[in-house]
C-alpha cells in the first residue's frame, strides 16, 4: 500500500499521513501561548516538526495526523489513536494570538485523561509542560500532574549534557549517555515526584557559572510514568529545528513512540529520590512564564 500524504490548507491545518496497517498518532501543536518556530506554518505549509514526525510515522509504518485544531482532542476522536502527543503553550481552551488553530473544548482535558487511563499512550515535548498552569500557586493542574512537571522559566541555550539514568528502560535503547547538544533547557516546578520514573538528566556543567539559575545540580529532563493503564513519556528538548532534524533525536522518539505504545516492559517504577543528586531545588520553585 502506497503512503498517502493530505494537506488540509485550513484555519487549523492538518496533515494526515496514512500506511499500511500500524500505529496511529495524533499531533498537537496548538499554541494559545508563545508558539515556537518548530511548530509555525507557513503559507499552509506543515511545520518543522511535523515533517519530521511525519517521516518518523512512516519509517514505523504509522498513521499520524498533525494538528492545529485541539478540538480534535475529544472522547469520541480519541477512540482513532494509540498515541497523542502535545508540543504545545498556554490554556488550549482560549485562542493564540500567533496561532489560529481551533481550541480545545472544556472537557477536552478530562476526555484526554480518561482515555490515557483505559490503555491511550500520551507522549510531550518541550513546551508540553507550558501547558495548563496552575491556576493557584502549588496547585497544579491534572494535566500537569499527568505530563510530569511545570514549565517554571529558562536561561539562554547552551550545550548541556544528558546523563542516562535508566540505561535498560526500552525508550533509552539508543539514547546516548553523556549526549552534549544544544538546546534551550526548561527549569520545572510541581514536578510529580511520587510518580516519576526518570530516564535522563541535564546536567548543565559549567553553564551555571555563566547564568545562575543553572548553578544547580543535574535535574530530570526525559521521564515517565503510568497513568491508569496507560503510559506518559515527556522529553524536554525540542526548542530548535536542527534538534529535531538530529539523526539521534529522531531515533529517540521512535524508541519513545514504540514504548509508549505499550510494546516493552512498562519499568514505570517511581525512582525521583534514587536518582536525583543534591537537594533537588526544581521540585517545588515558585513562579511560572509563558515568555520565551
Amino acid at each position: 500500500m502506497k503512503t498517502m500524504v493530505t494537506f488540509l490548507a485550513t484555519m487549523a491545518l492538518a496533515v494526515t499521513v496514512a500506511h499500511a496497517d500500524g500505529l496511529r498518532i495524533l499531533y498537537l501543536s496548538k499554541s494559545s501561548g508563545f508558539q515556537h518556530s518548530v511548530v509555525a506554518t507557513q503559507k499552509g505549509q506543515p511545520s518543522h516538526s511535523d515533517k519530521v514526525l511525519t517521516e518518523v510515522a512512516r519509517r514505523m509504518g504509522a498513521t499520524i495526523t498533525c494538528t492545529k485544531d485541539a478540538g480534535l482532542v475529544n472522547a469520541e476522536n480519541l477512540k482513532n489513536y494509540d498515541l497523542v502527543i502535545f508540543y504545545t503553550t498556554g490554556d488550549l481552551t482560549r485562542p493564540g494570538n500567533q496561532d489560529q488553530g481551533t481550541v480545545m473544548a472544556g472537557d477536552g482535558v478530562s476526555d484526554l485523561l480518561t482515555w490515557l487511563k483505559q490503555g491511550g499512550g500520551f507522549m510531550g515535548f518541550h513546551a508540553a509542560t507550558d501547558t495548563f498552569h496552575e491556576t493557584r500557586p502549588g496547585q497544579p493542574t491534572p494535566y500537569i500532574r499527568m505530563i510530569g512537571a511545570e514549565f517554571r522559566t529558562h536561561g539562554a541555550a547552551f550545550e548541556g549534557i544528558l546523563d542516562v539514568v535508566d540505561t535498560a528502560h526500552p525508550a533509552m535503547a539508543h539514547f546516548k549517555d553523556g549526549w552534549k547538544i544544544r538546546d534551550e533547557w526548561y527549569l520545572f516546578k510541581n514536578m510529580n515526584r511520587e510518580n516519576m520514573h526518570v530516564l535522563a538528566l541535564l546536567n548543565p556543567g559549567d553553564h551555571g557559572s555563566v547564568d545562575t539559575k543553572y548553578d544547580i545540580p543535574a535535574y530530570p529532563i526525559v521521564w515517565c510514568m503510568s497513568y491508569g493503564k496507560g503510559r506518559v513519556y515527556f522529553n524536554g528538548m525540542g526548542h530548535f529545528e536542527d534538534v529535531w532534524s538530529n539523526g539521534d533525536f529522531q531515533q529517540v522518539v521512535a524508541d519513545a513512540i514504540t514504548w509508549t505504545t505499550g510494546k516493552g516492559q512498562l519499568d514505570a517504577a517511581p525512582n525521583y529520590d534514587t536518582t536525583v543528586p543534591g537537594d533537588k531545588p526544581m521540585a517545588g520553585a515558585a513562579g511560572a512564564s509563558s515568555t520565551k
